[in-house]
This record gives C-alpha cells, structure tokens and sequence, in this order.
C-alpha cells in the first residue's frame, strides 16, 4: 500500500531535502574556498607579513599552518576548473600562472605570519565547475 497523509508528505520532505544536499554541500565548499584562497585584488600592506598576518586575522583563518591566497579574478579561477581533468577527475591544473601570496605561521607569537609574493600555476580541486579546494602550486 502507498504512504497517505502525513507519511506521504514526510517522505517528499525526506527526498527533497536529499536532492539539496549535494548543491548546498558544494555551495559551501566554494564559498570557504573564496574565503581562504581568494583575494583579489590584491590588499595592500606594507610587507608580505603584515598582508599575512593582517588578512588571516579579518578572513578568521588565524593560527593555521600555511595557507595561500590567490590574486586572480573568481572568474578565471572558474575557467581553470573548465579545462582538462589532471591528476583525477575532480583535479585540474592552470594553463596559467597566478600571483599569489603563500603565508605561513611563525613558531612565535600570537598568529604572526611570514609571508612570500610568487607567481605559479596552481592545482585545485573543482565540483560543479567551481573550485572547492587549493592543492598547491605547480
């Protein structure tokens, strides 16, 4: 026999919700990875430590081993995740290379980083068409 009444509209509620998790999971994923990886244009600081220091303490990444920002527009990071599959088939790799900044936490002191400006291309791990996550650098 079928579900009726309140069964029926709780097992809609259960698919339905089923069906959203995928996007809202990948949504999310994009969304922190615009937030630990992406910085474009570039903000100002007078020393690559400072910029460090500084931008992890607004993005609320403070404390974290290493972490690099890129300086290139979403949308180009977008085209990288339409190319070819490398490594994988969620993994791609820039044609490109990107400014970007790698900074990494000093062994003293409350959250200070070192920070080194570089241009490379870049390893990401892409879902949907949009990067989910930063591999490192090639």
């Amino acid at each position: 026999m079928a579900p009726q009444g309140p069964r029926l509209a709780l097992a809609l509620l259960l698919c339905l919700a089923a069906a959203c998790l995928p996007l809202s999971t990948a949504d999310a994923q994009h969304a922190a990875f615009l937030k630990r990886h992406l910085d474009f244009p570039k903000s100002g600081a007078e020393n690559d430590g400072l910029y460090c220091t500084a931008t992890m303490r607004q993005r609320s990444l403070r404390c974290r081993g290493r972490n690099t920002f890129l300086h290139t527009s979403e949308a180009r990071l977008r085209a990288v995740c339409g190319g070819e599959p490398s490594h994988g088939t969620v993994t791609r790799e820039s044609l490109a290379a990107f400014p970007l900044t790698v900074c990494t936490c000093l062994p003293k002191g409350p959250c200070l980083y070192r920070g080194i400006s570089t241009t490379a291309r870049v390893r990401l791990v892409c879902r949907d068409g949009r990067p989910v996550r930063y591999e490192r650098r090639i």
